[in-house]
Order: structure tokens, then sequence, then C-alpha cells
């Protein structure tokens, strides 16, 4: 489990409160003893009859009686202290847990290329034109120029990048397929420095086999806070061929910088062996999950997909539309969870509703939720 919840031993139970029924029936006891001893040491024989008697009996018994209620009030204000600080500290470490959980990613903006030239917004208002490209070559065309559509991606994310601090470094990390990895190395800084990054930046590029979505709860967790360009390079595949691209930073981050450009949140992703509990876990402490619109499945067999929505029920949650990835753009292949991530985001930004993405990874289950700014 990604979310391993804390273990919280009741250790403590709640202290018992005075019952009267026994402290009445401690009293009348008390008052037989103290009978029976004053009887035994008066010296007259008529103690029966003289009101000293009877005044020493309840004296006696009212003030053990006292100090036997004072004992048990002082043990029992000791033991509900400790208790409830007990209830405190158990409280901190479930919020805490639960607000770990809802650390998320702000993205400021976001870029997608498909070979089928599909928009998103076909697929959002039922275009019959849509359909022509559903399910069309998932390989983009011999024409197909990738530096061109790197270019593309600067140029639609110029406007957001104006509006950064320009002294805010901003970390480009690209990542290839195998078999597209080399198609965008060699020429990437050159279309770097032509688009004209005010900001200083770094570039880095690396291989990567599968989605390994837990790139985004690293990126969520790192003590240094950037900006990141993610760039996701998959333009030539065995499955569907697209690139894509994400400008994020942590929300705290954000939040520092005082800026109002974000588009979405990408909050903590669920990566788990155990779908159930997973599903589980989010609906007990991430919000957002119940008020999902549209569920995203990508890289699942029609089994898998009727599982997560049969788990998604039995905490009545029930997604008004439901895309399955394939049925857009052909083949998918592990690398596909970032294009259902692109078109995800694309989504929350024209409807301004909560997405879950449910996909499949190295044998584990990723379960991403996101959502508008500020949970629109």
């Amino acid at each position: 489990m990604s979310w391993s919840k804390p273990i919280i031993i009741d250790s403590l139970k709640a202290p018992k409160a005075l019952h009267r029924g026994w402290w009445l029936f401690f009293f009348i006891v008390l008052i037989l003893i103290s009978s029976i001893a004053l009887a035994l040491m008066w010296t007259d024989n008529n103690y029966f009859l003289q009101w000293q008697f009877w005044l020493s009996i309840v004296l006696i018994s009212t003030v053990i009686e006292g100090i036997a209620i004072s004992i048990r009030l002082y043990l029992y204000g000791l033991a509900q202290e400790e208790y409830e600080l007990w209830l405190h500290e158990q409280k901190n470490i479930e919020q805490n847990w639960q607000n770990w959980a809802m650390q998320s990613l702000v993205v400021l903006d976001s870029f997608y290329v498909l070979p089928n030239e599909l928009k998103l917004k076909d697929l959002l208002t039922n275009n019959p034109d849509a359909t022509s490209k559903i399910n069309k070559s998932i390989a983009f065309e011999e024409k197909f120029d990738l530096i061109e559509s790197i270019e593309s991606l600067f140029v639609s994310m110029r406007d957001v990048l104006s509006q950064l601090p320009i002294k805010e470094p901003i970390n480009v990390i690209v990542y290839s397929s195998p078999e597209s990895y080399g198609l965008i190395e060699n020429k990437f800084n050159d279309v770097c420095g032509s688009v004209k990054i005010a900001q200083p930046y770094t570039v880095s590029h690396h291989v990567m086999n599968h989605s390994d979505i837990d790139k985004l709860n690293e990126w969520i967790d790192s003590s240094q806070s950037a900006i990141h360009l993610i760039i996701i390079n998959n333009t030539s595949s065995s499955g569907t061929a697209f690139l894509c691209a994400f400008l994020l930073m942590d929300k705290a981050y954000y939040q520092d910088l005082a800026i109002d450009i974000a588009k979405s949140e990408i909050l903590r992703p669920m990566i788990t062996s155990d779908m159930p509990l997973g599903v589980q876990q989010m609906a007990e402490i991430q919000p957002a999950i119940h008020q999902i619109k549209q569920l995203w499945f990508s890289n699942l067999d029609n089994k898998k997909q009727v599982d997560v929505t049969k788990q998604l029920a039995e905490w009545e949650i029930s997604p008004e539309q439901m895309y399955q990835l394939e049925s857009i753009v052909g083949n998918q292949t592990e690398f596909s969870f970032w294009l259902s991530l692109a078109l995800t985001c694309e989504t929350v930004i024209q409807t301004k509703q909560n997405n879950l993405i449910a996909a499949i990874n190295q044998n584990q289950w990723l379960l991403s939720v996101v959502t508008a700014v500020n949970g629109e």
C-alpha cells in the first residue's frame, strides 16, 4: 500500500463514571460498621438513646465517605485527562495521515498531441465527427515533426510561463519510451533556446519503460520545491503514440508564490495491489473522490473495469461518464497513463468537475483523482 495507515493501538479506555448506587451502598455499610464499632467502645450502656452517639456515627461515616469520594474523583480526573490526551494524539495521527493523503500537485498547464488528431471537446460534446477519428491508426504519420510539436508545446504554455516569477527556476524533465528515446534529445536544447524561456531552467532526459506513476508522489513529497515541466515522449510506440506535457508544482510551493494561474490539481495517487482496500482508503480520506463525474480507464480489460465500477458503487460513488482510452486512441500500454492524465486535466478545465483515472502498471493498481482548483 502506498497509503500505509498508522496503526493506533486502543490501549486506553474511557474511565468509568461514578456509580451513585455503589457509593450509597458504601455509605450505608460505613454507617453499620461505625455503629458497631462505636457501640463496642461507648462507655454508657444507653448509647442507643444518646444523640451524641448518632451524631458521631454520621460524622465518622461522612468524613470517611468524603475522603473516599475525593480520592476517587482525583483518580478519575487523572484518568480522564490521560484519556483525553490520548484521544487528542489519536486525532492528530489521523489528521496528519489525512493531510498527507490530501497533498497534491497543482497543474498550471497541460498539453497533448495525438496521431488521430482527436480533440477532447469532440468527445465531451458527442460530436459525430469524432467517431471517424476513434480507432484510427495509433502511429504518427511520416510527416509528423516532433520538434515542431515541441515548439507548439512551448507556444501553448507561453502565457502561463510569462506569469511565473522570472527568477523561479524550471526543471524540464523529458521522459521517453525506449522506442522514442533519442528522437528528441539532440534538438531539444535548440528548441528551448528558440522559444526564449525567461526563467532559468535545466533539462534532463530519461528513458521510462512504464508509467512510473510514483514520480507524482516524489514530486509531491520532495523537500526541494520546484516548478516542473514534465514532457512525456511516446511518439514512437508499440501501442498508443502520443506526446504530452504538464507544467506543475506542489501545492504548498504554489501557495508560497502567491499566484493564481492553476488550472487543476492532481491529488496524491493511490498505488496498490489491493484495489478494494485502495478505494476504501481513498473514500475515507480523499473527499474529492465522492464527487467524481468522469471515470477514465487506461490499460484495463473489461473485467477489471467492471471490478473498479463495482467497488466504487459500494462507496456510493457513481460517475456520470466513463471513458475507455482504448476506444479513443487504440491499443494501450502501461505508458498510456500519462495520456489519460493529460486528457483528464483538460476535462477538468472544461467541465470544472472531478475526474478519476484507473489503470494498471507493473501489476499495481493506479488510482488518481484530478480536481478543479480549490475543489471547484
